[in-house]
């Protein structure tokens, strides 16, 4: 109103000084004045009008608008409670944390006490507890149609088991499902089982919600079939962002599950987009969360960018395996600009705490420490005492007991002892060798990354500590795969690595063995294997390395200054046990976690092969 109203006034002024002007230079020229005044007059009115509307906007009139966001990612089939140490009220105590049915009481209350409501899985809802194992994404399936996302992406494990599972796990979902990046052929037997967006009316408003999946990590690191194409995850961002604004659309969210680093892009090169939920870097995003104990990855949540025509962008996670509900509320303007956000990302905790006594027992705490504990809480905005739902938890508990009588089937047979645990960690007088198990899971792991995806791993290592049972002949159940590898948190993790990092790594783990460190950190491979002996020091005990040339097929001396790409599990990724040098190279940004369970893997790998051995050689010459 107050640009039509300078404009009638200007054009008024205009006017009057032509009049002016008139009576010395004749009527003729008054009027080419007079029309050129006109002319000027209507382009201020036209410039000023397109500086007001965002682009592609045709929607609401409202002033403002209120939305209200409650999202998880990356669950990864953790159903059930987990127990977690968390310092609360100045001690550090066991606490039950997530589990699906926690999660789908919080969100029953996040849509009672809020209006214009949207509950969002930014993807990777399957792979990586043995309900995934067992029921193939149909148990996730179930509890996620109670809980009722508005919408789900795909994330990349979605595809671990090829198409065919795939379909079966979005045959069960009743919820709406998008990825714009993910393009079966036609004819695939994926065709027409999601959309690349949809459009939800929320308290009247249209808003957009666009889905993306990660897409070098989904096809070098799980299986989808060749009748399914991957494109660019900022171009198509940008492409359906588009094609909304086309259609009138002014409030946009991308569902993506293309990792932080990623979506952070996204929202920095591609205008018209107001929030990206994020998936696939399990990232814990926050620093109020330190006061738990807890080591956030990024300092905000959300991060907040601006994108290409200065507008904010935010973006966030919520951590993994159902542990954390995040919630924000945005504030709209009237052209779908966010100009405040509340957000109240949270925690998910049970009422029951554990700690050690001073024998070192753990007793759980009596009612009254139980109770100053949660009142402490009770008015922190970042952590909450949420009780199961008790729809979600009796559905659940079904699942539960067909877990615990199906642990019991066999996987496989293991034809003759093979020696792993903690007394068979380092080769010594008892046992030359060393850990055979280990050796084992060490092949299993590069069996599965040589026959899936692009198939360029080199060579796997493992840490002893990692395997904790040794291999009895007989039938091999599930539950004695979680024995075996009972780290269920633990994922398969890839990075680029010269010769002489490799030579590093290994010096770094057998001194930290030697030093003080756990028997746990002693390194076996498959692909690679090596001589070494227990004197020296750091950096002249290892003498020998060589890994398996597959095309040659025969061992060749590892190159020091060839790059070669190396699997390990995540938690020796970030330098524990002694790893160092992985630890920096981690750092750096160079690898990726597939997160890929290398419990499953194994189960997988005893399925395919019906009966396994002891290796021929644990790949190790250690003196002694």
């Amino acid at each position: 109103k107050i640009y039509v109203f300078l404009v009638v006034f200007l054009r008024k002024q205009v006017i009057i000084k032509l009049r002016n002007i008139n009576l010395f230079l004749g009527g003729k020229v008054m009027k080419k004045f007079l029309l050129l005044g006109l002319a000027i007059s209507l382009f201020s009115a036209v410039s000023l009008e397109a500086k007001t509307v965002k682009k592609g906007n045709k929607g609401s009139t409202a002033s403002t608008f209120e939305l209200n966001v409650a999202h998880i990612n990356d669950h990864h089939s953790h159903l059930e409670e987990e127990k977690m140490p968390l310092k609360l009220n100045g001690q550090t105590v066991t606490a039950t944390i997530g589990g699906l049915p926690r999660v789908a009481q919080e969100i029953k209350d996040f849509r009672k006490n809020n209006k214009n409501t949207l509950v969002l899985h930014a993807g990777d809802a399957v792979t990586g507890t043995l309900y995934y194992t067992l029921f193939e994404g149909k148990a996730d399936a179930e509890l996620m149609n109670v809980i009722n996302f508005d919408a789900f992406t795909l994330g990349n494990h979605e595809f671990d088991d090829g198409n065919k599972v795939l379909k079966s796990f979005l045959d069960a979902l009743t919820i709406p499902i998008v990825s714009s990046n993910v393009v079966p052929d036609k004819g695939s037997i994926l065709e027409g089982k999601w959309k690349p967006y949809l459009i939800k009316n929320v308290g009247g408003q249209k808003i957009g919600i666009i889905g993306i999946d990660v897409v070098k990590k989904t096809k070098e690191s799980s299986n989808p079939g060749d009748d399914v194409k991957f494109l660019d995850e900022v171009e198509t961002a940008r492409k359906y962002v588009k094609k909304l604004q086309d259609e009138g659309i002014n409030k946009i969210i991308v569902l993506s599950h293309a990792g932080y680093e990623k979506n952070v892009e996204i929202g920095e090169k591609v205008d018209g987009v107001d929030l990206i939920i994020s998936g696939d870097t399990h990232y814990l995003l926050g620093k109020e969360f330190e006061q738990f104990g807890l080591v956030p990855e990024k300092p905000d949540y959300p991060k907040k960018v601006n994108s290409p025509d200065g507008n904010p962008v935010y973006i966030a996670e919520a951590w993994n395996y159902s542990y954390l509900l995040g919630e924000m509320k945005a504030k709209f303007d009237k052209n779908g600009v966010i100009k405040e956000l509340i957000p109240t990302p949270k925690v998910l905790i049970g009422d029951t705490f554990e700690i050690k006594n001073a024998e070192g027992k753990v007793v759980q705490l009596g009612e009254k420490e139980k109770a100053v504990i949660i009142n402490s809480i009770k008015n922190n905005k970042n952590i909450k005492v949420v009780k199961n739902d008790p729809v979600t938890q009796k559905l659940l508990e079904r699942y539960q007991k067909e877990k615990t009588e199906l642990g019991k089937k066999s996987v496989g047979k293991i034809t003759e002892e093979i020696l792993g645990g903690s007394d068979n960690r380092v080769p010594g007088p008892h046992n030359k060798d060393g850990s055979f198990a280990t050796t084992l899971v060490a092949e299993s792991v590069l069996h599965k990354l040589r026959n899936m995806g692009t198939g360029n791993v080199d060579f796997v290592i493992v840490n002893a500590g990692n395997v904790r049972i040794t291999l009895n002949p007989g039938n091999f159940t599930y539950d004695q795969a979680y024995s075996l590898l009972p780290f269920t948190s633990n994922t398969v993790f890839i990075t680029d690595i010269t010769g002489a990092e490799v030579k590093q790594v290994l010096e770094d783990a057998i001194d930290y063995v030697l030093n003080g460190g756990s028997t746990g950190a002693f390194p076996y491979g498959a692909g690679i294997r090596y001589e070494a002996t227990k004197e020296g020091n750091l950096g002249t005990r290892v003498k020998k390395i060589e890994v398996f040339d597959f095309k040659a097929n025969k061992w060749v001396p590892i190159d020091a200054k060839k790059s070669y790409m190396l699997a390990v599990n995540s938690y020796i990724a970030k330098g524990k046990d002694g790893y160092t040098t992985l630890g920096k190279i981690t750092a750096q940004n160079r690898g990726t976690d597939t997160h890929l369970s290398d419990t499953k893997i194994f189960i997988d790998y005893l399925k395919e092969k019906k009966e396994v051995g002891r290796p021929k050689s644990t790949n190790v010459i250690f003196k002694y």
